[in-house]
Protein backbone atom coordinates (compact mmCIF):
# COMPACT_ATOMS: atom_id res chain seq x y z
CA UNK A 1 0.00 0.00 0.00
CA UNK A 2 1.89 2.98 -1.04
CA UNK A 3 1.55 6.86 0.94
CA UNK A 4 1.27 10.05 -0.94
CA UNK A 5 2.67 12.95 0.12
CA UNK A 6 0.63 15.35 2.28
CA UNK A 7 -1.61 17.96 0.14
CA UNK A 8 -1.31 15.85 -2.78
CA UNK A 9 -5.20 15.49 -3.39
CA UNK A 10 -5.20 12.52 -2.27
CA UNK A 11 -8.65 12.31 -0.93
CA UNK A 12 -9.61 8.51 -0.63
CA UNK A 13 -11.72 7.83 2.32
CA UNK A 14 -9.45 6.47 5.27
CA UNK A 15 -10.18 2.08 5.95
CA UNK A 16 -10.54 1.03 9.35
CA UNK A 17 -7.87 -1.51 10.20
CA UNK A 18 -9.40 -5.14 11.11
CA UNK A 19 -10.30 -5.13 14.90
CA UNK A 20 -7.79 -8.14 15.24
CA UNK A 21 -4.40 -5.38 14.56
CA UNK A 22 -5.13 -3.30 17.81
CA UNK A 23 -6.73 -6.28 19.77
CA UNK A 24 -3.77 -8.40 19.92
CA UNK A 25 -1.63 -5.71 21.21
CA UNK A 26 -4.42 -4.42 23.70
CA UNK A 27 -4.45 -8.14 24.94
CA UNK A 28 -0.70 -8.80 25.93
CA UNK A 29 -0.70 -5.13 27.36
CA UNK A 30 -3.35 -6.02 29.50
CA UNK A 31 -1.65 -9.18 30.62
CA UNK A 32 1.77 -7.61 31.25
CA UNK A 33 -0.29 -4.82 33.72
CA UNK A 34 -1.61 -7.91 35.58
CA UNK A 35 1.65 -9.34 36.25
CA UNK A 36 3.30 -6.75 37.09
CA UNK A 37 0.50 -5.92 39.48
CA UNK A 38 0.25 -9.33 40.79
CA UNK A 39 4.42 -9.50 40.96
CA UNK A 40 4.47 -6.38 42.76
CA UNK A 41 3.83 -7.34 46.18
CA UNK A 42 6.69 -10.06 45.83
CA UNK A 43 9.20 -7.60 45.91
CA UNK A 44 8.42 -5.09 48.50
CA UNK A 45 11.75 -5.83 49.91
CA UNK A 46 13.44 -5.35 46.65
CA UNK A 47 11.21 -1.95 46.09
CA UNK A 48 12.30 -0.79 49.55
CA UNK A 49 16.24 -0.65 48.75
CA UNK A 50 17.77 1.17 45.66
CA UNK A 51 15.73 1.74 42.65
CA UNK A 52 18.65 0.53 40.41
CA UNK A 53 18.74 -2.78 40.86
CA UNK A 54 17.85 -5.88 38.32
CA UNK A 55 14.68 -6.69 39.51
CA UNK A 56 12.67 -3.36 40.04
CA UNK A 57 14.61 -2.67 36.23
CA UNK A 58 12.27 -5.98 34.94
CA UNK A 59 9.11 -5.07 36.90
CA UNK A 60 9.74 -1.44 35.29
CA UNK A 61 10.32 -2.79 31.72
CA UNK A 62 7.61 -4.85 31.70
CA UNK A 63 5.45 -2.15 33.12
CA UNK A 64 6.77 0.70 30.70
CA UNK A 65 7.36 -1.78 27.22
CA UNK A 66 4.84 -4.36 27.35
CA UNK A 67 1.75 -2.22 28.88
CA UNK A 68 2.48 1.04 28.25
CA UNK A 69 4.26 0.96 24.70
CA UNK A 70 2.06 -1.93 23.21
CA UNK A 71 -0.99 -0.32 24.51
CA UNK A 72 -0.32 2.93 22.59
CA UNK A 73 1.26 0.97 19.47
CA UNK A 74 -1.98 -0.82 19.70
CA UNK A 75 -4.15 1.67 19.92
CA UNK A 76 -2.35 3.85 17.32
CA UNK A 77 -3.28 1.38 14.39
CA UNK A 78 -7.10 1.95 15.06
CA UNK A 79 -6.55 5.40 16.34
CA UNK A 80 -4.65 7.55 13.74
CA UNK A 81 -7.25 6.06 11.19
CA UNK A 82 -10.10 7.90 12.65
CA UNK A 83 -8.48 11.02 14.22
CA UNK A 84 -6.63 12.21 11.39
CA UNK A 85 -9.09 10.79 8.95
CA UNK A 86 -6.02 8.42 6.85
CA UNK A 87 -5.93 4.67 6.20
CA UNK A 88 -3.05 2.53 8.26
CA UNK A 89 -0.66 1.96 5.77
CA UNK A 90 0.49 -1.68 6.24
CA UNK A 91 -1.74 -4.21 8.56
CA UNK A 92 0.88 -6.95 7.88
CA UNK A 93 3.69 -4.88 8.96
CA UNK A 94 1.58 -4.24 11.94
CA UNK A 95 1.22 -8.20 12.54
CA UNK A 96 5.15 -8.74 12.05
CA UNK A 97 6.23 -6.03 14.52
CA UNK A 98 3.64 -7.60 17.12
CA UNK A 99 5.20 -10.90 17.05
CA UNK A 100 9.05 -9.38 17.34
CA UNK A 101 8.14 -6.67 19.74
CA UNK A 102 6.63 -9.38 22.45
CA UNK A 103 9.73 -11.79 21.88
CA UNK A 104 11.97 -8.66 22.44
CA UNK A 105 10.06 -7.31 25.33
CA UNK A 106 10.08 -11.05 27.26
CA UNK A 107 13.86 -11.42 26.35
CA UNK A 108 14.51 -8.24 27.80
CA UNK A 109 12.76 -8.64 31.19
CA UNK A 110 13.60 -12.31 31.95
CA UNK A 111 17.24 -10.57 31.53
CA UNK A 112 16.78 -7.86 33.37
CA UNK A 113 15.82 -10.12 36.17
CA UNK A 114 18.15 -12.94 36.05
CA UNK A 115 21.06 -9.99 34.78
CA UNK A 116 22.63 -11.52 31.97
CA UNK A 117 23.39 -8.36 29.71
CA UNK A 118 23.79 -10.33 26.85
CA UNK A 119 21.03 -11.41 26.29
CA UNK A 120 19.57 -7.96 27.64
CA UNK A 121 21.34 -6.55 24.59
CA UNK A 122 19.65 -8.76 22.14
CA UNK A 123 16.03 -8.29 23.78
CA UNK A 124 16.92 -4.64 23.51
CA UNK A 125 17.68 -4.81 19.58
CA UNK A 126 14.55 -7.19 19.17
CA UNK A 127 12.43 -3.84 20.70
CA UNK A 128 15.02 -1.65 18.25
CA UNK A 129 13.45 -3.44 14.94
CA UNK A 130 10.33 -3.60 16.08
CA UNK A 131 9.97 -0.02 17.22
CA UNK A 132 11.79 0.62 13.16
CA UNK A 133 8.59 -1.15 11.59
CA UNK A 134 6.25 0.92 13.64
CA UNK A 135 7.69 3.93 12.65
CA UNK A 136 8.10 3.30 9.47
CA UNK A 137 4.36 1.85 9.24
CA UNK A 138 3.13 5.13 11.39
CA UNK A 139 5.48 7.61 9.05
CA UNK A 140 4.36 6.03 5.84
CA UNK A 141 0.82 6.41 7.56
CA UNK A 142 1.01 10.07 8.58
CA UNK A 143 2.47 11.07 5.37
CA UNK A 144 -0.92 10.88 3.56
CA UNK A 145 -2.51 13.54 5.68
CA UNK A 146 -3.75 16.24 3.79
CA UNK A 147 -2.86 18.90 6.67
CA UNK A 148 -1.11 18.98 10.25
CA UNK A 149 -2.97 19.68 12.65
CA UNK A 150 -2.32 19.30 16.68
CA UNK A 151 -3.30 15.49 17.17
CA UNK A 152 -1.19 14.98 14.34
CA UNK A 153 2.04 17.18 15.36
CA UNK A 154 1.96 15.80 18.50
CA UNK A 155 1.80 11.92 17.44
CA UNK A 156 4.70 12.72 14.67
CA UNK A 157 6.72 14.35 17.45
CA UNK A 158 6.34 11.46 19.89
CA UNK A 159 7.12 8.83 17.20
CA UNK A 160 10.87 10.84 16.62
CA UNK A 161 11.47 11.01 21.07
CA UNK A 162 10.16 6.98 20.84
CA UNK A 163 12.78 6.24 18.34
CA UNK A 164 15.72 8.34 20.35
CA UNK A 165 14.48 6.63 23.46
CA UNK A 166 14.92 2.99 21.85
CA UNK A 167 18.07 4.46 20.49
CA UNK A 168 19.34 5.27 24.07
CA UNK A 169 18.35 2.53 25.53
CA UNK A 170 19.76 -0.09 22.96
CA UNK A 171 23.31 2.04 23.74
CA UNK A 172 23.15 1.67 27.58
CA UNK A 173 22.41 -1.82 26.66
CA UNK A 174 25.41 -2.63 24.94
CA UNK A 175 27.56 -0.25 27.35
CA UNK A 176 27.05 -2.88 30.18
CA UNK A 177 28.90 -5.59 28.13
CA UNK A 178 31.44 -2.72 26.73
CA UNK A 179 31.85 0.22 28.94
CA UNK A 180 31.49 2.69 26.58
CA UNK A 181 29.53 5.50 27.58
CA UNK A 182 31.17 6.58 30.92
CA UNK A 183 29.57 9.89 32.53
CA UNK A 184 27.40 9.32 35.76
CA UNK A 185 24.95 5.98 35.52
CA UNK A 186 22.31 7.43 37.70
CA UNK A 187 22.17 11.14 34.96
CA UNK A 188 21.63 8.62 31.73
CA UNK A 189 18.84 6.51 33.37
CA UNK A 190 17.33 10.00 34.40
CA UNK A 191 17.58 11.22 31.25
CA UNK A 192 16.29 7.96 29.64
CA UNK A 193 13.28 7.97 31.57
CA UNK A 194 11.61 11.53 31.14
CA UNK A 195 12.54 10.93 27.26
CA UNK A 196 10.36 8.03 27.63
CA UNK A 197 8.29 9.17 29.86
CA UNK A 198 7.25 12.80 28.50
CA UNK A 199 8.61 12.42 24.74
CA UNK A 200 7.33 9.35 23.93
CA UNK A 201 4.49 8.56 25.99
CA UNK A 202 3.15 11.99 27.61
CA UNK A 203 3.25 13.78 24.45
CA UNK A 204 0.97 10.78 22.49
CA UNK A 205 -1.12 10.84 25.33
CA UNK A 206 -1.51 14.59 25.17
CA UNK A 207 -2.02 14.73 21.05
CA UNK A 208 -4.79 11.86 21.23
CA UNK A 209 -5.95 14.02 24.28
CA UNK A 210 -7.22 16.73 22.48
CA UNK A 211 -9.47 14.42 20.14
CA UNK A 212 -10.87 11.90 22.38
CA UNK A 213 -11.21 13.66 25.33
CA UNK A 214 -13.99 16.10 23.10
CA UNK A 215 -15.53 13.03 21.65
CA UNK A 216 -16.16 10.98 24.64
CA UNK A 217 -17.25 13.87 26.80
CA UNK A 218 -19.63 15.25 23.89
CA UNK A 219 -17.55 18.95 23.70
CA UNK A 220 -14.70 20.70 21.59
CA UNK A 221 -11.78 22.02 21.55
CA UNK A 222 -12.89 25.71 21.43
CA UNK A 223 -9.33 27.68 20.80
CA UNK A 224 -5.99 25.44 19.50
CA UNK A 225 -3.98 28.45 20.50
CA UNK A 226 -2.84 27.32 23.86
CA UNK A 227 -2.32 23.71 22.44
CA UNK A 228 0.17 24.50 19.90
CA UNK A 229 1.81 26.83 22.81
CA UNK A 230 1.86 23.54 24.77
CA UNK A 231 3.51 22.03 21.69
CA UNK A 232 6.20 23.97 21.53
CA UNK A 233 7.30 24.48 25.14
CA UNK A 234 7.07 21.11 25.97
CA UNK A 235 9.47 20.60 22.82
CA UNK A 236 12.05 23.26 24.30
CA UNK A 237 11.41 22.22 27.98
CA UNK A 238 12.01 18.64 27.22
CA UNK A 239 15.36 18.75 24.87
CA UNK A 240 16.65 21.09 27.81
CA UNK A 241 16.04 18.81 30.29
CA UNK A 242 17.16 15.52 28.73
CA UNK A 243 20.51 17.18 27.80
CA UNK A 244 20.54 19.02 31.76
CA UNK A 245 20.16 15.92 33.56
CA UNK A 246 23.03 14.34 30.87
CA UNK A 247 25.38 17.15 32.29
CA UNK A 248 24.10 17.09 35.75
CA UNK A 249 23.43 20.71 35.09
CA UNK A 250 21.40 23.24 37.62
CA UNK A 251 19.60 24.38 34.40
CA UNK A 252 17.37 21.66 34.22
CA UNK A 253 15.30 23.67 36.48
CA UNK A 254 14.75 25.99 34.04
CA UNK A 255 13.61 23.26 31.41
CA UNK A 256 11.55 21.58 33.95
CA UNK A 257 9.73 24.97 34.84
CA UNK A 258 8.71 25.28 30.86
CA UNK A 259 7.44 21.56 30.91
CA UNK A 260 5.50 22.53 33.69
CA UNK A 261 3.82 25.50 32.18
CA UNK A 262 3.30 23.10 29.03
CA UNK A 263 1.53 20.64 31.08
CA UNK A 264 -0.27 23.71 33.25
CA UNK A 265 -1.55 24.79 29.47
CA UNK A 266 -2.91 21.14 28.19
CA UNK A 267 -4.70 20.63 31.81
CA UNK A 268 -6.06 24.22 31.31
CA UNK A 269 -7.38 23.23 28.03
CA UNK A 270 -8.95 19.80 28.95
CA UNK A 271 -10.55 21.98 31.92
CA UNK A 272 -12.20 24.07 29.53
CA UNK A 273 -13.45 21.20 26.94
CA UNK A 274 -14.96 19.51 30.03
CA UNK A 275 -16.73 22.77 31.23
CA UNK A 276 -18.72 22.75 28.19
CA UNK A 277 -19.26 19.15 27.93
CA UNK A 278 -22.79 18.00 27.10
CA UNK A 279 -22.52 15.38 28.61
CA UNK A 280 -22.58 15.86 32.75
CA UNK A 281 -22.49 12.90 34.05
CA UNK A 282 -18.75 11.25 33.54
CA UNK A 283 -18.34 7.67 33.42
CA UNK A 284 -15.78 5.56 34.76
CA UNK A 285 -13.36 5.95 31.53
CA UNK A 286 -13.55 9.55 31.95
CA UNK A 287 -13.27 9.59 35.62
CA UNK A 288 -10.13 7.73 35.42
CA UNK A 289 -8.86 10.25 32.97
CA UNK A 290 -9.98 13.05 35.17
CA UNK A 291 -8.33 11.82 37.65
CA UNK A 292 -4.94 10.92 35.86
CA UNK A 293 -4.42 14.56 35.13
CA UNK A 294 -4.83 15.63 38.06
CA UNK A 295 -1.75 13.60 39.36
CA UNK A 296 0.16 14.80 36.27
CA UNK A 297 -0.23 18.22 38.03
CA UNK A 298 1.17 16.12 41.47
CA UNK A 299 3.77 14.92 39.60
CA UNK A 300 5.12 18.11 37.82
CA UNK A 301 4.94 19.52 41.07
CA UNK A 302 7.09 17.29 42.99
CA UNK A 303 8.91 16.65 39.60
CA UNK A 304 10.00 20.62 39.69
CA UNK A 305 10.56 20.78 43.56
CA UNK A 306 13.03 17.43 42.42
CA UNK A 307 14.64 19.76 39.90
CA UNK A 308 15.60 22.19 42.20
CA UNK A 309 18.16 19.97 44.50
CA UNK A 310 16.51 21.57 47.36
CA UNK A 311 16.12 17.77 49.06
CA UNK A 312 17.63 17.83 52.81
CA UNK A 313 19.42 14.66 52.24
CA UNK A 314 20.26 12.45 48.95
CA UNK A 315 18.34 9.23 50.54
CA UNK A 316 15.22 11.04 50.93
CA UNK A 317 15.94 12.61 47.03
CA UNK A 318 16.40 9.45 46.40
CA UNK A 319 13.01 7.84 47.27
CA UNK A 320 11.22 10.98 46.02
CA UNK A 321 12.19 10.27 42.79
CA UNK A 322 11.89 6.69 43.31
CA UNK A 323 7.98 7.87 44.50
CA UNK A 324 8.30 10.42 41.54
CA UNK A 325 8.38 7.71 39.19
CA UNK A 326 5.65 5.13 40.52
CA UNK A 327 3.62 8.22 40.89
CA UNK A 328 3.61 8.81 37.04
CA UNK A 329 3.90 5.62 35.85
CA UNK A 330 0.94 4.42 37.68
CA UNK A 331 -1.21 7.55 38.81
CA UNK A 332 -0.36 9.66 35.88
CA UNK A 333 0.24 6.90 32.39
CA UNK A 334 -1.42 4.19 33.42
CA UNK A 335 -4.52 5.66 34.93
CA UNK A 336 -5.36 7.30 31.74
CA UNK A 337 -4.53 4.11 29.58
CA UNK A 338 -7.58 2.64 31.60
CA UNK A 339 -9.38 5.62 31.75
CA UNK A 340 -9.23 5.35 27.71
CA UNK A 341 -9.86 1.82 27.35
CA UNK A 342 -12.30 1.85 29.07
CA UNK A 343 -14.33 3.90 26.16
CA UNK A 344 -12.12 2.18 23.10
CA UNK A 345 -12.49 -1.08 23.83
CA UNK A 346 -16.54 -1.53 24.31
CA UNK A 347 -17.00 1.04 21.36
CA UNK A 348 -14.48 -1.53 18.87
CA UNK A 349 -16.03 -5.01 20.19
CA UNK A 350 -19.53 -3.35 20.27
CA UNK A 351 -19.19 -2.37 16.91
CA UNK A 352 -17.46 -5.45 15.14
CA UNK A 353 -20.02 -8.07 17.22
CA UNK A 354 -23.30 -5.68 16.74
CA UNK A 355 -22.99 -3.09 14.33
CA UNK A 356 -24.84 -5.38 11.19
CA UNK A 357 -27.37 -6.02 13.82
CA UNK A 358 -29.10 -2.94 14.37
CA UNK A 359 -32.28 -2.47 13.27
CA UNK A 360 -32.69 -6.49 13.02
CA UNK A 361 -31.89 -7.78 16.98
CA UNK A 362 -32.21 -6.66 20.09
CA UNK A 363 -28.51 -5.29 20.89
CA UNK A 364 -27.33 -4.07 23.68
CA UNK A 365 -25.82 -0.39 23.89
CA UNK A 366 -22.03 0.16 24.14
CA UNK A 367 -21.71 1.89 27.19
CA UNK A 368 -23.62 -1.54 28.83
CA UNK A 369 -20.68 -3.94 27.81
CA UNK A 370 -18.08 -2.74 30.35
CA UNK A 371 -21.19 -2.10 33.66
CA UNK A 372 -20.50 -0.01 36.88
CA UNK A 373 -19.69 -1.77 39.35
CA UNK A 374 -16.03 -3.80 38.03
CA UNK A 375 -14.31 -0.66 36.93
CA UNK A 376 -15.99 1.11 40.06
CA UNK A 377 -14.09 -0.98 42.23
CA UNK A 378 -10.82 -1.33 40.06
CA UNK A 379 -10.89 2.63 40.77
CA UNK A 380 -10.59 2.97 44.21
CA UNK A 381 -8.30 0.36 44.37
CA UNK A 382 -5.86 1.43 42.41
CA UNK A 383 -5.84 4.74 43.58
CA UNK A 384 -6.12 3.59 47.12
CA UNK A 385 -2.96 1.45 45.85
CA UNK A 386 -1.02 4.13 44.53
CA UNK A 387 -1.23 6.08 47.51
CA UNK A 388 -0.27 3.68 49.73
CA UNK A 389 2.84 2.41 47.49
CA UNK A 390 4.39 6.03 46.85
CA UNK A 391 3.89 6.63 50.74
CA UNK A 392 5.50 3.48 51.40
CA UNK A 393 8.41 4.08 48.64
CA UNK A 394 8.88 7.53 50.02
CA UNK A 395 8.92 6.78 53.66
CA UNK A 396 10.28 3.14 53.62
CA UNK A 397 7.73 1.37 55.21
CA UNK A 398 7.57 -2.11 54.49
CA UNK A 399 3.92 -2.27 55.78
CA UNK A 400 2.26 0.72 53.92
CA UNK A 401 4.34 -0.94 50.65
CA UNK A 402 3.21 -4.34 51.01
CA UNK A 403 -0.77 -2.66 51.72
CA UNK A 404 0.05 -0.88 48.74
CA UNK A 405 1.30 -3.54 46.57
CA UNK A 406 -1.83 -5.65 47.32
CA UNK A 407 -3.81 -3.29 46.22
CA UNK A 408 -2.55 -2.88 43.37
CA UNK A 409 -2.91 -6.94 42.52
CA UNK A 410 -6.52 -7.03 43.64
CA UNK A 411 -7.11 -3.85 41.03
CA UNK A 412 -4.90 -5.36 38.44
CA UNK A 413 -7.30 -8.66 38.90
CA UNK A 414 -10.28 -6.06 38.71
CA UNK A 415 -9.38 -4.69 35.65
CA UNK A 416 -8.98 -8.06 33.80
CA UNK A 417 -12.68 -8.91 35.05
CA UNK A 418 -13.44 -5.90 33.50
CA UNK A 419 -11.79 -6.20 30.40
CA UNK A 420 -13.15 -9.70 29.88
CA UNK A 421 -16.35 -9.17 30.50
CA UNK A 422 -15.88 -6.70 27.26
CA UNK A 423 -14.11 -9.36 25.70
CA UNK A 424 -16.75 -12.10 26.02
CA UNK A 425 -18.99 -9.85 23.96
CA UNK A 426 -16.76 -11.52 20.63
CA UNK A 427 -17.81 -14.83 21.49
CA UNK A 428 -21.84 -14.82 20.48
CA UNK A 429 -21.68 -18.30 22.51
CA UNK A 430 -21.08 -16.52 26.04
CA UNK A 431 -23.24 -13.56 25.07
CA UNK A 432 -26.73 -15.08 23.44
CA UNK A 433 -28.90 -11.82 22.07
CA UNK A 434 -32.48 -12.75 22.23
CA UNK A 435 -34.41 -14.14 19.63
CA UNK A 436 -35.16 -12.34 16.63
CA UNK A 437 -38.91 -11.53 16.42
CA UNK A 438 -40.46 -11.92 13.64
CA UNK A 439 -42.84 -8.93 11.97
CA UNK A 440 -46.32 -8.84 12.44
CA UNK A 441 -46.47 -11.38 15.38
Amino acid sequence: MAGSKPGSGNSAPARLPSLWVPLRYFVTAQVAFVTAMLWAPWQVSNLLDFYYQGHDLALTHLLTLGWITMTIMGASFQLVPVALETTLWSERLACWQYWIMLLGVAIMVSHFWIGHHEGLAFGAGLVLVAVILFLVNMGRTLWQLPHWDIVGRHMAAALVYLASTVIMGNLMALDKIFDFLGGQVLSTIHAHAHLAGIGWVTMMIFGASYKLIPMFSLSELRDERLAYWEFWLLQVGLAGLYVTLLLHSSWATLFALLIATAVGLFLWTMRDVMRVRRRPRLDWGLRHAMSAMTTLAIVTILGLWLSTGWVPSEELAARLAFGYGVLALLGWISAMIIGLMYKIIPFLVWHHRYSDLIGLRSVPPAAQILGESTPRMEFWLLYAGIAMTVAGVVLASWLLLQVGTLALALAGLTFAVAVCRIYCHLVPRLTPLPEAQIVGT
